[in-house]
C-alpha cells in the first residue's frame, strides 16, 4: 500500500477525504483543541478550499480513487505587510490512516507539497501542531521543520 502514488485529489476523493478530516478533528479534540466542531464541519472544510483548488489551495491524496488512505491539504497565504508581505505555504491538514502509518506516505505527501511551494517561489512553509501531539511534532521535525513560535489561547 505504501507504493500508492501521490496524486491530486479528484472530485470522487472528496467525500472520503472529508470523512478522514473529521476523524483527524476528533483526534485533535481528544488532545484539547479549543474550537467547537459543528455538525456540518466536514462540509464547511471542503467549502473552505474547493473554489481555490489548483490556485491557492492543493489537496493531494494517496490511494484508490474515492478511497484515499492519506491526504494533505496545503494553502498559499500572504504574511502581513509588516512581516514583508511574502507568500507563505501552509500545510493545514495531513492525515494518514492508522494502518498506513510508517509507510512513508506522510513524507511523500509532504515532499509533494514542498516541491509545489518551491515551484511557486514561496518564502517558507508553516504547519500548526496540536499541543499533546508529540508524534505529529516529531514527524514534522523529521521532515526538516523547526519550531518557530508557540501559540497560546484563552477561551472566553
Amino acid at each position: 500500500m505504501a507504493d500508492w502514488p501521490v496524486r491530486s485529489a479528484e472530485e470522487a476523493d472528496l467525500p472520503a477525504a472529508a470523512a478522514a478530516w473529521l476523524r483527524l478533528q476528533h483526534f485533535h479534540h481528544s488532545l484539547g483543541l479549543a474550537f467547537p466542531l459543528p455538525e456540518d464541519a466536514a462540509e464547511k472544510w471542503l467549502g473552505s478550499f474547493q473554489r481555490s483548488l489548483g490556485r491557492f489551495s492543493f489537496l493531494w491524496v494517496a490511494g484508490p480513487v474515492g478511497q484515499p488512505g492519506a491526504f494533505l491539504l496545503a494553502r498559499v497565504k500572504q504574511s502581513a505587510a509588516f512581516l514583508g508581505a511574502v507568500q507563505v505555504g501552509e500545510i493545514s491538514d495531513l492525515y494518514v490512516d492508522e494502518s498506513l502509518r510508517g509507510s512513508g506516505l506522510g513524507a511523500q505527501l509532504t515532499e509533494t507539497a514542498l516541491q509545489k511551494f518551491r515551484e511557486l517561489g514561496l518564502h517558507s512553509v508553516e504547519v500548526q501542531v496540536q499541543v499533546g501531539n508529540q508524534a505529529g511534532l516529531d514527524f514534522w521535525h523529521k521532515q526538516g521543520f523547526a519550531t518557530d513560535l508557540t501559540l497560546v489561547r484563552k477561551v472566553l
